[in-house]
């Protein structure tokens, strides 16, 4: 124990970039948010008792939205834990209680939504940081959140949301005809009922669909041994994308292949995020702006504005500093400058006011459509009025810190890990033991499951285990344990294209309507007229 404990607390105290689990909130949560829009659309054939005809007992409606809106919390980083665990309620309420069917990013999502209430997803590319920053910073001094993370981050999910899939996966491949073969993944993709695209033209090359096949079936099987070695994670990278990609494009599970790619993304090296980021930036500003140093609400803004500008358009040059020698400006009213706010484009044009904001808005992708909007008339007049009343109260009182009366508290200590619980232990020793007790936990949740998967169950009917009173003993405490483990976390068997799922069908239904007033007949969106699956036939339908 004492060396599991001593890993966990090497790895907890390695801190990386926050970056890369930031990428994979905001991707992540777009592609959960996509699965949420479905389920709103589609809530009269999944709720009502006759959809369309008689409803259900309770309206999801408002909750849907209430969900949805929960979801874009977290995209944008606002209150992102709070966030985290409204919806992480509201899955268990819509997906986590479901018997009639098994859509297997159903289970992705609750793992996932669990870990996302304890991870620092926000250090980076987030509201909440902003907020951070503004309430620790004046116009004498600008507060940096921290941007490192313990690694365990992008260790945990990787492990809960695909290492011990796979892992649990192999356990039923491994009874499986088609998978020992080589067609496992040929077969479901030479269905047209299972998959919208006809790749027969790669499914007829024999040695690449078997190559495929069993280096799905190998990919599996050595993931959790190795996805945590550094010489191994390009690779797994690239297959693992790879496979997902390829069930994206492929299947009509679209929202199952790019979120699993989005957990994937946690696996890239950090340096690559970090020039990813490097490399959209413009060398050289698009838009110098002039703002007074003294005022709070002005250095709040340039906060935001910087905090905004993912491509480095901008930049802030001071008033007090040296911005009243600006050539550009140096013939303005220096009062002017102050209780205003002026800037000089790339080609030397002089903008203030609500000009300025416009053109800072066009830079800024989080607000270009506002930017766009400013070019509206109606919404630029409706925007330089309300500017001119802002700007109007300020030349009553320049605001300053003083004038304000904005005293910042003090910035929060970075190492909150150090402070003492008791004589031994610190905050950082029990977070350590707590995800320890945890890992632990998820590791033998997991195992529980797997001991009841295809191949273990086949050992256990072959010498006879499976009628002893110590089986049946076990599985009274295995078969709740289980079904919990699936409700709370998502942890179950994925028995993902087995045979038994192909047996016997040899043919496809389709059906078609026909117009009473024109006649004309039309296929409903089940199965089209090449026999592959249609638009209602996506992710959980």
């Amino acid at each position: 124990m004492k060396r599991i404990v001593s890993g966990i607390q090497k790895l907890y105290d390695k801190k990386v970039d926050a970056s890369g689990l930031a990428i994979f909130r905001i991707s992540f949560y777009t592609i959960f948010l996509c699965e949420v829009i479905q389920i709103y659309y589609f809530r009269q054939l999944i709720f009502d008792k006759i959809p369309f005809v008689v409803p259900a007992d309770v309206d999801f409606k408002y909750a849907l939205i209430a969900w949805m809106i929960s979801i874009l919390f977290i995209i944008f980083g606002l209150f992102t834990k709070k966030a985290a665990l409204i919806s992480y309620l509201f899955s268990l309420v819509f997906i986590a209680t479901i018997r009639t069917y098994e859509y297997h990013m159903f289970y992705v999502y609750m793992c996932v939504g669990f870990l996302m209430i304890f991870l620092d997803s926000s250090r980076m590319y987030s509201l909440d940081r902003i907020r951070i920053k503004l309430k620790y910073s004046n116009s004498r001094f600008t507060y940096e959140p921290p941007t490192k993370i313990s690694i365990l981050n992008y260790f945990i999910p990787v492990l809960l949301g695909i290492a011990f899939v796979y892992f649990d996966s192999i356990f039923f491949k491994s009874g499986s005809h088609n998978w020992l073969t080589g067609i496992g993944m040929w077969l479901p993709s030479s269905l047209p009922q299972v998959t919208h695209l006809d790749t027969s033209p790669i499914l007829n090359i024999k040695w690449l669909s078997l190559l495929l096949g069993y280096l799905t079936f190998a990919f599996e099987a050595i993931f959790l041994f190795t996805f945590f070695l550094k010489r191994w994670r390009l690779p797994l990278l690239i297959i693992g994308i790879g496979l997902h990609i390829g069930i994206f494009l492929v299947f009509p599970i679209p929202w199952f292949g790019l979120g699993v790619t989005c957990l994937y993304f946690l696996m890239v090296p950090i340096k690559y995020w970090q020039c990813l980021a490097e490399k959209i930036k413009f060398k050289e500003h698009r838009l110098l702006i002039f703002y007074d140093e003294e005022c709070p609400l002005c250095n709040r803004t340039k906060i935001i504005l910087k905090s905004l500008d993912v491509f480095n358009s901008l930049k802030f040059q001071g008033l007090q500093t040296s911005g009243f020698e600006h050539k550009a400006i140096e013939k303005i009213d220096k009062q002017d400058l102050l209780l205003n706010i002026y800037s000089v484009t790339r080609s030397g044009k002089l903008l203030n006011g609500i000009k300025t904001y416009r053109k800072v808005f066009l830079y800024i992708p989080l607000l270009f459509l506002i930017g766009v909007l400013l070019y509206i008339p109606g919404f630029y007049h409706l925007a330089r009025f309300i500017y001119s009343k802002i700007a109007g109260n300020r030349h009553v009182e320049r605001c300053t810190d003083d004038s304000c009366g904005y005293i910042p508290p003090q910035a929060p200590k970075l190492h909150s890990d150090d402070v003492k619980l008791t004589r031994k232990t610190t905050l950082g020793n029990l977070k350590v033991r707590i995800i320890t007790a945890g890992m632990i936990l998820f590791v033998l949740l997991q195992l529980n499951i797997t001991y009841n998967s295809l191949v273990i169950n086949n050992i256990k009917e072959r010498i006879g285990f499976n009628e002893s009173r110590i089986e049946s003993n076990i599985q009274r405490i295995s078969f709740p344990l289980g079904k919990l483990s699936k409700i709370f976390f998502g942890i179950t068997h994925h028995a993902v294209f087995m045979d038994g799922h192909f047996d016997n069908y040899n043919h496809v239904l389709a059906v078609t309507a026909t117009d009473k007033n024109t006649g004309k007949e039309f296929w409903l969106p089940i199965i089209n007229s090449d026999g592959h699956a249609g638009n209602y036939i996506y992710s959980f339908n």
